[in-house]
């Protein structure tokens, strides 16, 4: 029986709404992460700093 609450996943429209990325970008960001909410917005907060 699994008791785990079900990870909060992207789908592909939200990650290019949000972060304002193309297609690709949020597709490939999608298959590294599985399109785990957390670990995508915690690696692109350190992508936008970098950036900035």
């Amino acid at each position: 029986m699994n008791l785990a609450p079900p990870i909060p996943k992207y789908t592909l429209e939200e990650l290019q709404q949000i972060y304002e990325l193309s297609i690709q970008q949020s597709n490939q960001i999608l298959d590294k992460f599985k399109g785990e909410k957390h670990s995508i917005d915690k690696f692109l907060r350190r992508c936008n700093r970098r950036g900035g």
